[in-house]
């Protein structure tokens, strides 16, 4: 353009300026002329001659300059209104934290619709206001549908969980974006690995017909059987006291059984064997068998060829003597061993319980005796077996009262359910000793 302009520049310019200073003299010699009174004579040195092209070439000059200014103008304005847009980017599928970071950036403004929607998460931009790679004016308005995730409160249909896999439940609860669903996967060595094992609600009003998207339910998932490394080095354990062997397999997590046996060389409660070798190796909850001493054993003898004293003092057992009442086996023999006889005894069951007879219970005479011995000297029969019963009459006696003045039976054996009569004094008749008042009965009296 400023090359165009030049060509009107210097030797242009100065002729037009010559010609228009002659146009300038010519019209003023003309003005002056027409005050004269002769015939306006001129010299021909003075004619000048009128340029007619001057005034076309000062419109074109102006157009030129015009134009010229208008298309700068015009070319500006474009630079300007390029340079004032953005290009929109492809949104949908992000965050709009992202739109609105870029809006911030661009000077846009960020208008947001917000819906529930089951394929976009809260938050993530679902459609936008305008194409991709189209341009926006900056300070211009943007809109954006937004997600606000699943609907909460939608009903979802809950399928039948025993017949899919870990991987496909997890799968459902992507698929519907179930909220809180919780999937559990735990060790089972009842159920195979991948394979269900029970589902619980976390509230008791919830149910397979109104579970909603926002309720909580709770899957166990199987993991199958836990398989642990041989990584525990087994000690030796023989002669070791058995707590020790219950601490080292608590520290370890190795199950040991316990067994127990009679040794005549292993000390009670020690190691006699383990069914592991020592310093191989086994794994978390493994199985071991550690067989524990009881001592020695004590077998059991036949007592009745014992008296009491020897029956007392057997050498490895406890035993303890009982005496009883009995018709039909002699007195000092034996009426029953709690443990046969040939059993062996081992550790803390040592203890036998040995009956002996004290034959039928013999009756003393009591005549002459005291009421107040009776109650003692018939429990002895009671407490040993005999269930011998008494009966106390009061009678009108010279004897001290209280005195026992007759009995039924007296001075011989006596059948073990046998009953006895006692007549005591009441002591009121003449040459009666003086007994203190309010002792004894008028009235017969059964014990």
């Amino acid at each position: 353009m400023s090359n165009f302009l030049k060509q009107f520049d210097n030797s242009d310019y100065k002729e037009n300026s010559v010609q228009e200073k002659k146009e300038e003299a010519t019209s003023r010699v003309t003005r002056a002329t027409k005050g004269n009174d002769s015939k306006n004579m001129i010299s021909s040195d003075h004619i000048m001659e009128r340029d007619e092209n001057h005034h076309k070439r000062k419109l074109i000059r102006y157009g030129i300059i015009g134009g010229s200014t208008l298309v700068v103008c015009l070319f500006a304005f474009l630079i300007f209104r390029m340079m004032n847009q953005v290009a929109v980017k492809d949104f949908v599928g992000t965050s709009i934290n992202d739109a609105k970071t870029w809006g911030l950036a661009n000077k846009i403004t960020i208008e947001t619709y917000s819906e529930y929607n089951l394929e976009y998460d809260e938050g993530v931009i679902i459609a936008q206001g305008k194409e991709v790679e189209s341009n926006i004016q900056k300070g211009s308005i943007l809109k954006f549908t937004v997600s606000m995730g699943a609907n909460p409160d939608e009903e979802i249909e809950l399928p039948d969980f025993s017949k899919m896999s870990t991987s496909e439940v997890y799968a459902w609860k992507q698929e519907v974006k179930a909220l809180n669903v919780n999937i559990n996967e735990e060790y089972n060595d009842k159920v195979d690995k991948n394979k269900f094992i029970k589902s619980e609600f976390t509230d008791s009003s919830i149910t397979e017909e109104n579970y909603t998207r926002k309720d909580g339910l709770l899957i166990y998932m199987s993991k199958g059987e836990e398989v642990f490394e041989k990584n525990i080095t087994v000690p030796n354990f023989i002669e070791k006291a058995k707590v020790e062997v219950e601490t080292w397999a608590s520290e370890n997590g190795v199950k040991v059984i316990f067994e127990e046996k009679d040794s005549d060389a292993i000390l009670s409660d020690t190691v006699i064997s383990q069914s592991i070798a020592v310093g191989e190796k086994v794994a978390k909850n493994d199985e071991m068998t550690i067989v524990i001493s009881l001592g020695i054993a004590v077998t059991v003898p036949n007592f009745n060829g014992l008296t009491m004293d020897e029956a007392a003092g057997y050498l490895g057992l406890e035993v303890q003597i009982q005496t009883r009442y009995s018709s039909d086996v002699a007195y000092g023999k034996v009426i029953s061993q709690s443990e046969p006889a040939g059993k062996e005894l081992i550790g803390d069951s040592l203890q036998v319980t040995v009956i002996y007879s004290l034959g039928r219970p013999y009756i003393d005479n009591l005549v002459g005796g005291s009421e107040k011995d009776i109650p003692e000297y018939f429990y002895n029969f009671t407490s040993q077996g005999a269930n011998i019963t008494y009966t106390v009459t009061y009678i009108d006696s010279s004897e001290p009262k209280g005195t026992i003045v007759s009995v039924s039976k007296y001075g011989q054996y006596i059948g073990l359910k046998d009953h006895v009569e006692i007549s005591v004094s009441k002591g009121n008749l003449a040459g009666a000793d003086v007994q203190s008042e309010g002792s004894g009965e008028d009235d017969e009296a059964m014990e």
